[in-house]
C-alpha cells in the first residue's frame, strides 16, 4: 500500500511515517492507476505536488510525537510535553495523560500493575527480547508475539501482551495464519461490467505469487468456530475486556446482521491470539464499549492505549513484511470499525482503501466465498465499501463479481443443506448478500448520474429497474425466513405506552425470535434501502412518494423500538439500526413530538458508543429546529457523561479536516441531506 497507508497510520499513531525503503510488494499497493480521480485519496500528479499533499497527509499538523501526552498523539498535534498538563490540554481543558516513565536502563520492568486499570501487566518471558533491534525482526517467522516499540520510545512505555498464544481444545498441527494468505489467490479474474464508472478492483489487481489451493477447512484451530479461545495467559485487564467481548458483544456491534458461522466469537478472537496488532485493536474496541457502559465518568486512556498500540504495531508490521496477510487485513477492518463508531468517516475511508488492496491480493471473487473467514471478510469490508459510497455519492471499490459470487455460492449451499439451522443460515446469507449487491448497484447508479455519465432519461429507466429489483428481493424471499411460527407473540414485557411515542410497536408481525432474528434485521436494512432509493426518484408525483416514504420510516421506527425493549435482544442489537433510523428522520412529520423522539434515540445511540459526526448533528439540528443538537441531543446535557463528552471532542477534532472534494462530500453527507430540503418543502405544502 506504499507511502499512503504508512503515512496515514503514522499520522494516527504519532510515530515516524517511514524509516527505510518500502518492501517491493508494497511499492504500488493501493494506487488505482485507472481510477485515481475517483478514489478517496487521489494520487499526486507530480513530485512537486507530492511534497505538498502526498497521499492526503497535508492536513497533518505534526507527523511525529515521541514522548508527548496520549491526548495530543490521538489528536495528531505536537505536544509541548509540559507536565503534569501540557499546554494544549490545559488550554482546551482536555484530559492529559502521559506514558509511565521508563525504568532506569537495565532495571527490570515493574512487577506491580499501574494505577491505570487499563494498563497491561506483562508476564515474564525468558525468550522474549526487549532490545530495540527486535523491531526489525520479521514476526512472520514464528508465532511468538514480541514487543514492538515506537522507534524512539522505550519498550517499557508500551503495554505488552504475553508472548505466545495458547489454544483451547485445539492442536498445534493445524493450518497457520501464514498459510491462509498463501491459499487464497488465483490468477483468473472475471471482468466487471459497470457501465461508464469503472471499478478500481480491476486496476488494483497485480500479478502475485499467491497460488490457489484447496480452501481451508473450518475444523483447523485457526478457523475454529466452536472452540473457546483461551486468553488466561494475558494480563487481568486484557482478560476483562476480552471476556466482555465474548460475553456481551457479537456481530451486531459490527453492524453486521447475520453471522451463521460464529465468526466474531470463534474465528476472530482466535486469530487475535496470534496477531498482537489485531488483539490490541479488538481489546481497544471492547474497552471502549465497556467504559461507556460501566464507567461513564472514566478516562479515554482506558481504551485509547490499546487503540494506539494496535495502530503502532500494524505500522511496524507493514514496514517489515513483504506481503500482506489475513491478520493485517482483520486488524485494518477492526480499526475501521472503531473509526465508524467515532464518526470519523474520513479515516474510515483510509482503512477501507487499504483493506480493498489486501483483499484483491489475497482473494479472488471465487476463493473469497469458500471459507467462513473469506465470506465474513467480504461481508465486513463490503459493508464499508457500500456505506461510504452511498454516503459520499461515489462508486464502490470492489467490482460486481465479488458480490455475485457470494450470492451464487450461498444459493448452492442452501440447496445442498438438509439440516434446518444450516438451511436457514444459507438462506439468510443469500438474502444478505443480495442486499449488498443492490447497495452497490444503487451507489454506482448515483455516482454515474452525479458525474454526468448518463442522461436523465437513462437514470429514470435505471432507477425504475433497481427499484423493481429491490421489491423483488422482498417478494421472492424464501418462506422459511418469514415463518410466522417464529414470530414473537408474547409482549407482556412491553413498557407502558407513553404519549411521547410515535409508534405502537408491541404486537406480532415484525419481530422474529431466535434463531431467526436475522430476518427482522434484514427487513429493516431493506426498508432503509427502499427509502434511500425512492428519495432519489425522478417522479413528479411527490405527494404519493413522500407518503410512501413516511410509511417505510414508521416501520423502521417500529423495529427500532421492538429491538430496544425486547428482553431477548442482543446487547448490540441497536447498532445495525442507526443508519436506517437516521434516514427515517427525514421523512416523518416534522413536529416537536417527532423531533424529540428522534433526538432521544440519537442520544441513546451515542451513549452506546456510536458517535454522529458533527456535520450530521448540525444538519439534524437544522431539521429539528434545534441548533443545540450540534453539541448534544438533549436539553440540560441529559445523558451526556464526562467520558462521552471527551470522546465527542476527540472525534470532532479528528474529523475536522477533509482532504479533497470526495471526502468533503462524505463529511457533509450532501448526497443524503440534499433530500432534507425536498422533504421539508413537501411537508410544508
Amino acid at each position: 500500500m506504499g507511502d499512503y497507508y504508512h503515512h496515514f497510520l503514522a499520522s494516527m499513531a504519532g510515530v515516524s511515517p517511514l524509516n527505510g525503503p518500502i518492501p517491493p510488494a508494497f511499492q504500488n499497493f493501493g494506487y488505482f492507476t485507472e481510477y485515481s480521480e475517483n478514489v478517496p485519496y487521489a494520487a499526486p500528479k507530480s513530485q512537486k505536488s507530492r511534497k505538498k499533499s502526498a497521499y492526503g497527509i497535508d492536513h497533518v499538523k505534526h507527523r511525529r510525537t515521541r514522548s508527548g501526552c496520549f491526548t495530543c498523539r490521538s489528536r495528531r498535534v505536537k505536544c509541548d510535553e509540559t507536565r503534569p498538563i501540557c499546554d494544549r490540554c490545559r488550554k482546551g481543558t482536555r484530559e492529559c495523560l502521559y506514558p509511565d516513565p521508563p525504568p532506569a536502563k537495565g532495571s527490570p520492568a515493574p512487577s506491580t500493575p499501574s494505577k491505570d486499570s487499563g494498563s497491561i501487566k506483562q508476564q515474564a518471558s525468558p525468550t522474549s527480547s526487549h532490545e530495540a533491534e527486535d523491531v526489525e525482526d520479521d514476526v512472520s517467522r514464528s508465532t511468538k508475539l514480541e514487543t514492538i516499540p515506537d522507534e524512539d520510545e522505550d519498550v517499557n512505555q508500551i503495554p505488552n501482551f504475553s508472548e505466545r498464544p495458547t489454544w483451547s481444545r485445539a492442536t498445534s498441527t493445524g493450518t497457520s495464519i501464514n498459510q491462509i494468505s498463501r491459499a487464497t489467490r488465483q490468477t483468473s479474474e472475471s471482468p466487471s461490467a459497470d457501465g461508464n464508472v469503472s471499478s478500481p478492483s480491476n486496476s488494483t489487481r497485480t500479478s502475485s505469487t499467491h497460488t490457489a489451493t484447496t480452501p481451508l477447512a473450518v475444523d483447523n484451530p485457526t478457523l475454529s468456530t466452536t472452540s473457546f479461545p483461551d486468553w488466561t495467559h494475558l494480563s487481568p485487564g486484557v482478560q476483562r475486556y476480552m471476556d466482555y467481548f465474548y460475553k456481551h458483544m457479537d456481530h451486531h456491534n459490527y453492524c453486521i446482521v447475520h453471522d451463521g458461522d460464529n465468526f466474531f466469537h470463534g474465528i476472530l478472537p482466535n486469530f487475535a491470539l496470534q496477531n498482537e496488532a489485531l488483539l490490541n485493536a479488538i481489546v481497544g474496541f471492547s474497552a471502549y464499549l465497556y467504559s461507556l457502559e460501566r464507567n461513564p465518568n472514566g478516562k479515554m486512556w482506558e481504551f485509547l492505549q490499546y487503540y494506539n498500540r494496535g495502530v503502532t504495531l500494524l505500522l511496524a508490521s507493514l514496514k517489515r513484511k513483504g506481503k500482506p496477510d489475513i491478520g493485517t487485513l482483520l486488524t485494518i477492518l477492526q480499526l475501521a470499525t472503531i473509526e465508524e463508531y467515532l464518526g470519523d468517516w474520513i479515516n474510515l475511508m483510509g482503512h477501507q482503501r487499504a483493506a480493498c488492496d489486501i483483499i484483491t491480493r489475497l482473494f479472488t471473487p471465487q476463493t473469497a466465498v469458500q471459507t467462513p473467514l473469506g465470506r465474513m471478510v467480504l461481508t465486513w469490508y463490503s459493508r464499508f465499501d457500500t456505506f461510504v459510497a452511498m454516503m459520499g455519492g461515489f462508486p464502490t471499490a470492489l467490482g460486481q463479481e465479488w458480490f455475485t459470487h457470494h450470492i451464487d455460492y450461498a444459493r448452492h449451499q442452501q440447496l445442498s443443506s438438509d439440516e434446518e439451522q444450516r438451511s436457514f443460515h444459507w438462506k439468510a446469507e443469500t438474502q444478505y448478500a443480495g442486499l449488498r449487491l443492490l447497495s452497490r448497484e444503487m451507489s454506482m447508479l448515483y455516482a454515474r448520474i452525479s458525474r454526468g455519465q448518463m442522461t436523465s432519461e437513462e437514470f429514470e429507466t435505471a432507477h425504475a429497474q433497481t427499484l423493481q429489483r429491490l421489491r423483488d428481493w422482498k417478494v421472492q424471499q424464501d418462506a422459511e425466513l418469514e415463518d410466522p411460527t417464529s414470530l414473537v407473540t408474547d409482549f407482556t414485557w412491553a413498557p407502558v405506552p407513553d404519549e411521547a411515542d410515535i409508534v405502537s410497536p408491541f404486537s406480532p408481525g415484525m419481530l422474529y425470535d431466535h434463531p431467526k432474528l436475522s430476518t427482522t434485521f434484514l427487513t429493516v436494512i431493506w426498508l432503509s434501502m427502499i427509502i434511500m432509493h425512492q428519495c432519489q426518484s425522478p417522479t413528479s408525483d411527490r405527494d404519493r412518494l413522500y407518503s410512501e416514504l413516511a410509511g417505510h420510516a414508521y416501520h423502521v421506527c417500529t423495529i427500532f423500538e421492538l429491538i430496544h425493549h425486547w428482553p431477548n435482544s442482543p446487547k448490540g442489537g441497536l447498532l445495525p439500526l442507526e443508519a436506517p433510523l437516521a434516514i427515517s428522520a427525514l421523512f416523518v412529520p416534522q413536529d416537536a413530538k417527532h423531533h424529540m423522539w428522534f433526538r432521544r434515540r440519537f442520544a441513546l445511540m451515542e451513549t452506546k458508543g456510536y458517535i454522529h459526526p458533527v456535520k450530521v448533528r448540525s444538519k439534524m439540528g437544522v431539521l429539528f429546529g434545534a441548533p443545540e443538537c450540534e453539541r448534544w441531543w438533549l436539553p440540560n446535557d441529559e445523558g451526556f457523561s464526562p467520558l462521552l463528552q471527551a470522546i465527542r471532542n476527540l472525534a470532532d477534532e479528528r474529523n475536522a479536516t477533509a482532504i479533497n472534494a470526495q471526502e468533503e462530500n462524505l463529511r457533509e453527507v450532501r448526497h443524503i441531506f440534499t433530500k432534507m430540503q425536498l422533504a421539508e418543502g413537501q411537508q410544508a405544502t
